[in-house]
């Protein structure tokens, strides 16, 4: 089945269903991430290189001869980190992965996030790791020239408020904004900050991002950026990783998918984790995981029968 057809599936059964700051850098502890393979090209590494003379744990992603990344990484906050795990209950339970909203954010997950932003030259992203920085991110919306002021202004300012103050530092939501050109990350399941970052591109590519980015808030019309950004994370995953971690982004971003058409087709607005809201919504999830779980078996047994038939090269002795 391929990922049109999946989609195309996924919607008719949700058509149907819905007729009836702030956590520390460095290593954690509790979770496993299901590493991606990185590639072997110097070029897609970008080495990490701390500023000591920052409060708030920013780092710099930097590569020889290119162009800066910067990532920012909030402060630890255990008890913000705790009800934000648990108010991340019903998105772990929809994407059944407990890495979603853990708001411990592992390396691994950022070097693949970083390699990605640095293939596709989307050096001027900004990454912030579980932070809260309404002043900074307000900065930022005022001096994004990329998106008109018309834009920045209306909508842009309307997305600085509910980041103000419904943060995903606590509510989580895995998010890219268009407006201020951040990527916020609050989960440590590298395909979910991937497809963040895959909009980041489709933003990018855009000759009228604010108008893009706007349309793309109404329900329905922004299914349109999820199925784009689940197709590239999917190609980029396929082009770099192992079976196993293909498997594994299949069935969280198919999940992640499902939740978000089941929101909008229920009628319940975006799933950025705050519940599980409507049938729909978890009819979507399901759905996803199905259909995911069909394309990972039937990928599992093309590959049997590729090794069965295999031709066997016999070597004799000299």
């Amino acid at each position: 089945m391929s990922y049109n057809s999946a989609i195309t599936t996924m919607l008719l059964l949700l058509s149907t269903a819905a007729g009836c700051a702030i956590s520390p850098h460095g290593n954690t502890v509790g979770t496993e991430l299901v590493p991606l393979t990185r590639t072997s090209s110097p070029k897609s590494r970008i080495p990490i290189v701390p500023l000591s003379n920052s409060t708030a744990d920013p780092f710099v992603m930097t590569e020889r001869g290119g162009p800066m990344l910067e990532v920012e990484y909030g402060r630890r906050r255990p008890v913000i980190d705790g009800i934000g795990t648990v108010l991340g209950v019903p998105r772990k339970l929809l994407l059944w992965d407990r890495r979603a909203d853990n708001h411990r954010v592992s390396d691994e997950t950022v070097d693949n996030v970083a390699n990605y932003l640095g293939e596709r030259n989307l050096a001027d992203v900004k990454v912030r790791v579980n932070q809260y920085a309404p002043i900074d991110e307000w900065r930022r919306l005022v001096a994004n020239k990329q998106v008109g002021a018309g834009w920045r202004y209306t909508l842009g300012t309307l997305k600085h408020l509910e980041y103000t103050l419904l943060p995903g530092r606590i509510w989580g939501g895995d998010e890219y904004n268009p407006y201020t050109n951040s990527l916020y990350l609050y989960s440590d399941a590298a395909p979910l900050a991937l497809a963040e970052a895959a909009y980041a591109k489709d933003i990018h590519e855009r000759h009228h991002p604010g108008t893009y980015a706007a349309a793309q808030e109404l329900p329905i019309i922004g299914l349109w950026h999820e199925s784009l950004a689940t197709d590239e994370t999917m190609s980029y995953v396929t082009e770099r990783s192992t079976a196993k971690d293909i498997a594994e982004t299949r069935r969280l971003l198919y999940a992640r998918y499902g939740m978000k058409a089941g929101g909008d087709i229920g009628g319940v607005g975006p799933s950025n984790g705050l519940s599980i809201g409507s049938f729909a919504e978890v009819i979507g999830a399901v759905s996803g995981h199905a259909i995911a779980g069909i394309e990972n078996h039937r990928e599992l047994q093309q590959r049997d029968q590729t090794s069965e038939t295999a031709p066997i090269i016999m070597r004799g002795n000299h």
